[in-house]
């Protein structure tokens, strides 16, 4: 088989394939049975955390789980609580901060007793990052709380993070990544019980809203396996890397082309969407 090499873009993409887009159909086609949070959250808990390809060793620490509207939600969350200027990131951060007016610091330039919100594996390499010991080293020195960004680990692949260490306080995860847009919601887990917007919806309205959200996850999660990007479309991946002489990152959909300079990711989508 012979691929495009202008298929592959600067320009992430969801992997939009016909099976995620007929659920979509069928969801709002057909009648469904009601999910409550009570019922889903354990549902998403154990979905979330049964990837065969990422292994987030020590969840155990953080039992306090709150559904969320995907992880946006967990970041803005975040923010909110402690301030624009209350909260860190390093540089080459998720293109979010960036648009928002943030900006990232050296490791060297981290403040003590500042927060920190870290996403993980970054969009950048599509690796986790690889100062990632030091950043723990310096967080225990500095008494720095990190809060993981896991969005992208919807789509990734050997990657195995300690949570246990103790300046690690929570971590979010959604569905989004699945081109799920349509349906935002993930979970947070949170090592001690915080009191933030996410706190409140779980805690006052759980029972009002969202039922139709938590339904809808739980039907998704009923059809999708939760390492379906790389159980898919894994052997073509190879095979488009191999052929184009692309190197493979931790997820399914984005690549390196040695032959660009800007050493970021590259999008496959189109070419995995195309030939599957």
């Amino acid at each position: 088989m012979t691929y495009d090499i202008n298929k592959v873009l600067p320009k992430i993409q969801t992997v939009s394939d016909k099976y995620i887009l007929g659920l979509k159909d069928k969801w709002f086609q057909d009648t469904h049975a009601q999910v409550t949070w009570k019922e889903y959250v354990p549902q998403a808990q154990e979905w979330f955390l049964s990837s065969k390809l990422v292994d987030l060793h020590g969840t155990e620490h953080f039992p306090y789980v709150d559904v969320t509207c995907g992880n946006t939600q967990f970041i803005e969350s975040f923010v909110l609580k402690y301030g624009w200027d209350g909260f860190q990131i390093l540089n080459r951060e998720y293109a979010y901060y960036g648009l928002m007016g943030k900006h990232g610091v050296e490791l060297e330039e981290l403040e003590p007793n500042k927060p920190m919100i870290i996403t993980l594996p970054d969009f950048i390499t599509g690796e986790i990052r690889w100062e990632w010991n030091e950043i723990l080293r310096i967080a225990e020195e500095r008494n720095i709380n990190l809060h993981l960004d896991f969005a992208w680990t919807i789509m990734a692949r050997n990657i195995s993070i300690d949570l246990t260490h103790p300046r690690i306080q929570s971590f979010g995860i959604s569905m989004s990544k699945l081109s799920l847009n349509w349906n935002r919601v993930g979970l947070r887990w949170s090592r001690q019980r915080t009191m933030d917007g996410i706190t409140i919806l779980n805690h006052y309205y759980k029972t009002d809203i969202n039922t139709n959200v938590f339904s809808c996850g739980s039907f998704l999660m009923n059809h999708i396996d939760r390492d379906y990007g790389w159980n898919t479309y894994g052997a073509l991946n190879k095979d488009i890397c191999e052929k184009l002489n692309l190197k493979q990152t931790k997820f399914v959909h984005c690549v390196h082309n040695p032959k660009q300079d800007d050493h970021g990711l590259h999008c496959i989508t189109p070419l995995l969407v195309k030939h599957a």
